[in-house]
C-alpha cells in the first residue's frame, strides 16, 4: 500500500498548502477592504477641490520670480511683485495639501487594483488545491474501499496498483 501513504501524504501537503492559501486571501481581503474605505474617505474632499489647479500657481511664481530677477529697477517695484509672490506662495501651501491627496488617491487605487489582482491569483491557485484534493480524496476512498472489500473476501496481494483496481471495478 505505498500508493495510499504516497496519497496520503500529498493529501496532508495539499491542506497545509490550501490553510495557507485561504489566510492570504483573508489577509488580502483585509487590505482591499481598507483600502476601499480609504478611497471612499478621500472622494468628498477630492469632489470639492476639483477645481482647484495647482500648475497655474506654480507659473505665475515662475513669471514673477523671473521678473523679479530680471525686471525689478526700483525697490518699490520688487517690494510689489514680492507681496505678490507671498500671496501666490500661501495659496501654494493650501494647494499642497490637496496635491498630496491626490496623490494619496493614486497611490489607494493602485493598491486596490494590486489587492484585486493578488485576490484572483490566489483564488485560482487555491481553486487548483481543491480540485487536486477532491481527486485525490475520490482515490483514497477508492483504495480504501477495494481495500475493505478484499478484507471481507479472503484479502488481495498486499502490493495492490491502481491498474488492479481498474481491473476490479470492471469484473
Amino acid at each position: 500500500m505505498a500508493d495510499e501513504e504516497e496519497i496520503k501524504r500529498r493529501i496532508v501537503e495539499l491542506e497545509k498548502q490550501k490553510s495557507e492559501l485561504i489566510e492570504q486571501l483573508r489577509r488580502v481581503n483585509s487590505k482591499l477592504r481598507y483600502k476601499k474605505y480609504e478611497q471612499k474617505a478621500l472622494e468628498p474632499f477630492l469632489e470639492q477641490t476639483k477645481n482647484i489647479r495647482i500648475w497655474p500657481l506654480k507659473r505665475q511664481k515662475q513669471i514673477i520670480d523671473f521678473k523679479i530677477a530680471t525686471q525689478a529697477y526700483t525697490p518699490k517695484i520688487e517690494k510689489e511683485w514680492i507681496k505678490e509672490l507671498k500671496k501666490i506662495d500661501e495659496q501654494l501651501d493650501k494647494a499642497k495639501e490637496i496635491e498630496k491627496v491626490r496623490r494619496k488617491k493614486v497611490f489607494v487605487e493602485q493598491d486596490i487594483a494590486q489587492a484585486e489582482k493578488q485576490l484572483g491569483e490566489t483564488e485560482t491557485k487555491l481553486n487548483a488545491v481543491s480540485d487536486e484534493l477532491k481527486k485525490l480524496y475520490d482515490t483514497r476512498r477508492v483504495i480504501q474501499s477495494i481495500t475493505r472489500k478484499g478484507v471481507k473476501m479472503g484479502g488481495f496481494k498486499d502490493d495492490i496498483t491502481l491498474g488492479d483496481i481498474g481491473i476490479i471495478e470492471t469484473e
